[in-house]
């Protein structure tokens, strides 16, 4: 852990209302790399009927950061003046994903040590500062919400900082679209959670 980190979490103990797992430490350098789809589940087989067309989305949905960088706006999210994009690390471990063992029927949620486990798997040593990512974890058809949990790395270390799950409501035309909402959404819900402690 960093000295930021080791002299100011002791002092949040007197905040209740605090929430550590938003903190980014705002004098670091912040990398996002993109989202992890490893462990991802998409529920309702008749919202994903063609797997074998997933990997086109997975692509996409990480790409908004880039394509589509004033409605997904990291910097925003997290609530940072400058963020470096680096998504090659997550491109090539979602390349590797097997898309049609992903559709099932039942519902699927990741423990919060599962999640931190993906995070660890990277090797961010080339990376100073913070690292800031995705873990997806369930695109459920049939609840209409789409889950992700957003992760906090010490890129030195592999310590996590902070792993906090969002579920959030999809909407938008196409199976692209329609997903991606959840991903903006979260994106929002971060900012605002954020500016409200300011």
């Amino acid at each position: 852990m960093n000295l930021f980190y080791s002299l100011i979490l002791p002092f949040l103990a007197f905040f209740p209302s605090f929430e550590k797992d938003q903190l980014v430490n705002m004098d670091e350098s912040v990398t996002w790399i993109g989202i992890d789809y490893s462990e991802a589940k998409f529920v309702g087989s008749a919202g994903f009927t063609d797997p074998s067309d997933l990997p086109r989305f997975l692509l996409e949905w990480n790409d908004f950061v880039i394509t589509e960088p004033d409605k997904y706006d990291v910097k925003k999210a997290l609530g940072v003046p400058s963020v470096t994009i680096d998504l090659a690390f997550t491109y090539a471990r979602n390349k590797e994903i097997d898309t049609e063992a992903m559709v099932q029927e039942e519902d699927f949620k990741l423990s919060k040590e599962e999640v931190e486990a993906v995070a660890k798997s990277y090797d961010l040593s080339k990376i100073s500062g913070t690292a800031a990512m995705l873990v997806a974890e369930c695109y459920n058809k049939k609840r209409l919400e789409g889950s992700h949990w957003l992760v906090l790395i010490d890129a030195q270390t592999s310590e996590i900082l902070s792993a906090e799950r969002f579920v959030e409501k999809p909407g938008g035309f196409g199976l692209r679209n329609y997903w991606a909402r959840t991903i903006y959404e979260l994106f929002e819900s971060n900012a605002k959670a954020i500016k409200k402690k300011k």
